[in-house]
């Protein structure tokens, strides 16, 4: 799957509003630099940020955030501390925390499952997977779900049918704008 088709796909919640960040891979020959600075520049315009955050030989990790919407999560008293009592230092700072996420998920074991915090997981399933390592919860769509599990399923059908609209749009042509005026006008008809 070229990186164009990838990003659409894996990203169309967060490009439509309905999720404040995605993170997928592409293949090292699917990822080209100049196509990903005009996504980059493109997704600015909506008021996303992209990130290609590392890159080994099988796979370059790519990250798209809302940055208001992070900035928002980030005014949660209890999420800062959180994150402060991991190590971060200035979470307001939105970029900064992303990276530093990211690189944690390469350089840092155990793995950083505060990630799920940045991709909108609620607080509650992101510390139940990491006190119980994964195992036993209610749920297992987009995220591992300890708590509300209709909300849970609820969120990844809407997440899946969200891409596949976009990804059908994306194939047909449509540029993003259209795909995103599209998105919407779907989901205020039903």
């Amino acid at each position: 799957m070229s990186f164009s088709k990838s990003l659409i796909h894996f990203s169309a919640p967060t490009i439509c509003g309905i999720k404040p960040a995605n993170l997928f891979s592409v293949k090292p020959e699917s990822f080209f630099c100049a196509e990903y600075r005009m996504w980059k520049k493109t997704l600015a315009g909506y008021g996303l940020a992209l990130d290609a955050v590392w890159q080994s030989e099988k796979s370059v990790q790519v990250i798209v955030y809302n940055i208001r919407w992070l900035k928002r999560i980030m005014e949660d008293r209890i999420i800062l501390s959180y994150l402060y009592g991991k190590g971060y230092v200035d979470c307001r700072d939105i970029t900064g925390t992303v990276r530093q996420i990211l690189s944690r998920m390469k350089n840092v074991s155990p793995f950083p499952h505060e990630i799920g915090i940045i991709l909108g997981y609620p607080f509650f399933d992101v510390l139940e997977f990491e006190r119980r390592g994964g195992r036993g919860c209610k749920f297992c769509g987009c995220w591992k779900s300890y708590s509300d599990v209709e909300s849970a399923k609820l969120c990844h059908c809407k997440f899946r049918e969200c891409s596949c609209m976009c990804k059908k749009w994306f194939d047909e042509g449509y540029p993003l704008f259209r795909i995103i005026e599209k998105y919407k006008k779907a989901v205020n008809a039903v």
